[in-house]
């Protein structure tokens, strides 16, 4: 990138582009990532083969789940031996709350006054590290609407403060491009439908500035910029959809939220978001959890049949008679990591791509159905070279998922002794170069 100063017409410009100007070479090749996503997955596995790889370290094949990841086998780690400690409450339903609660926090769950739900015993290592690293967070929740319970919530502050997930597309938008308030406002989704139907672009108000800019870059930082333009055109893309299929869904299926074909488009909406707001520098830290704990797609658009209310229920319970239709779920799910991972590779950053400069940790809070050991996680990106990627990590021994966090949390050069109820457990040194 030239060192010259550049100018922009207005604050949004400025706001918009200016991210553009500190991709530089030094930056991609100094410290630790300064990016990381956190995807937390609510479907685990119907046995163990249908997530692990099989084969040695190097070697490894992908599983029928993951087989999605055959082009970037060498930028992932998949994690095979990671428990969630069986202890502390235990709030009616199956371990659904206790997992959520624990996955990213290794603390057990305090007691919240619903007998049914739970409270976060610390902070999720996403807003550890946040809070660390002073830097800022988005948390999305793939789910049809916002919901005040455990099961929604696996992000936290510290012990009993939830960091809410935002369900709709439009408020991560607003809060991220629009400056807008976020929250259920009539108003501001009644302007973006006036918008929409005019078809403007957030980037409208900037052209003038877009088509200055480009013209004082060449080669590879035109290239960011067309991708940095590229990622706000297709959340906006992804955003109309959303909006103009939610309208749809409200009035065709009343009462079933969670059963429509709705989510795909939500999914989509949430992953460019995500992308967006990394790749233009609106945040650092994004955290999505994927559904919520138990629920009830029925995964007709993943070639799922025979589903009539709920795929928890009549899939994830049944996960001997139905396997293939529950590893045909799980993989639509994992799925949609592959491409978000393949986007931060193909994004140009510094010296190398986005993924150089990003940590990625995908991770279910259950493994084989309702199980609390062998979870599903994986790790993306060699986070500036410490992380030797390419790999299948059989730990030789069942390890709680504390250490993971804690090799997470180092990753990202924040070098804490442990989290959880064990503040001294250490990291996971298969991890470590």
């Amino acid at each position: 990138m030239k060192r010259r100063q550049f100018v922009f017409g207005s604050m949004k410009a400025a706001a918009l582009l200016s991210p553009v100007l500190s991709l530089r070479t030094a930056r991609a090749t100094e410290g630790p990532p300064r990016r990381l996503f956190v995807w937390v997955n609510c479907c685990g596995y119907p046995t163990a083969e249908d997530f692990f790889p099989t084969g040695g370290e190097r070697d490894f094949a992908l599983s029928p789940i993951l087989a999605d990841f055959s082009a970037l086998r060498g930028d992932m780690v998949v994690v095979d031996g990671v428990d969630l400690r069986n202890s502390g409450l235990n709030p009616k339903g199956n371990n659904h709350i206790r997992t959520v609660g624990k996955v990213l926090t290794a603390k057990d769950v305090l007691r919240a006054p619903d007998p049914e739900d739970g409270l976060p015993g610390g902070p999720s290592v996403d807003q550890l590290i946040a809070g660390s690293l002073g830097k800022t967070s988005l948390e999305l929740s793939v789910n049809t609407a916002d919901r005040a319970h455990m099961r929604y919530r696996p992000f936290a502050t510290g012990a009993g403060v939830f960091k809410a997930p935002m369900a709709s597309p439009l408020d991560a938008w607003n809060r991220m491009f629009r400056d807008a308030p976020a929250g259920d406002d009539a108003q501001a989704l009644a302007r973006h439908r006036r918008q929409l139907t005019l078809r403007r672009s957030l980037l409208d108000d900037v052209t003038a500035d877009l088509a200055r800019f480009r013209r004082e870059l060449d080669g590879v930082e035109r290239l960011k910029l067309d991708v940095h333009e590229d990622a706000i055109r297709r959340a906006e893309q992804s955003l109309t959809r959303d909006i103009e299929a939610g309208s749809r869904i409200v009035c065709e299926v009343p009462g079933t939220p969670d059963n429509s074909g709705f989510i795909p488009t939500r999914a989509q909406a949430h992953m460019d978001l995500a992308f967006a707001a990394l790749s233009c520098g609106r945040t650092d830290i994004v955290s999505m959890i994927w559904g919520f704990s138990g629920y009830h797609w029925k995964y007709e658009w993943a070639g799922v049949g025979n589903v009539r209310d709920s795929g928890h229920d009549e899939v994830h319970h049944r996960a001997g008679p139905r396997r293939e239709d529950y590893s045909r779920m799980a993989r639509w799910d994992w799925g949609y990591i592959a491409r978000f991972v393949q986007r931060l590779k193909d994004m140009p950053d510094g010296a190398g791509t986005m993924l150089d400069d990003t940590l990625v940790l995908g991770i279910s809070h259950f493994g084989r159905h309702h199980e609390m050991r062998r979870i599903p996680a994986v790790l993306f990106g060699s986070a500036k070279g410490q992380l030797q990627t390419g790999r299948y990590v059989r730990l030789p021994s069942a390890q709680d998922n504390d250490k993971l966090l804690t090799s997470v949390a180092h990753l990202m050069g924040v070098p804490i002794a442990g989290i959880g109820d064990d503040t001294r457990c250490g990291p996971l040194p298969q991890l470590h170069a």
